[in-house]
């Protein structure tokens, strides 16, 4: 279980999450995931500036937790990551989730 000091940004992430599904159509993004929660934090925290949502990862792609970036800009987003030596995974929805692109040898809940 995440540690109580992601408490807030677990919460903020689901509210998130719940206005965006009332908004957009999450199915037509491309999601990336991370390692871990700091991680994710610090992906969100290099593209605030960019076309992007964070969202809880969704169970399909990780059970536990986790942060979720949100594009259509995959490409750019790419890039950035890559510049900020922060490792990715990219999903997309179609009938499912289905990884694209990267390979996380440990995903994980740690802080």
């Amino acid at each position: 279980m995440a540690e109580l000091k992601y408490l807030p940004a677990g919460i903020r992430l689901h509210l998130k999450e719940i206005f965006y599904k009332f908004t957009d159509n999450l199915k037509e993004y491309y999601y990336f995931n991370f390692a871990d929660i700091p991680t994710g934090l610090k992906a969100e925290k290099v593209l605030k500036k960019e076309n992007i949502k964070s969202i809880p990862v969704p169970n399909e792609i990780f059970k536990e937790c986790g942060v979720a970036i949100l594009t259509k800009e995959k490409e750019k987003i790419k890039q950035i990551l890559k510049k900020e030596n922060i490792e990715f995974e990219i999903w997309i929805y179609e009938d499912g989730f289905k990884k694209i692109e990267g390979e996380i040898k440990n995903i994980s809940c740690k802080l």
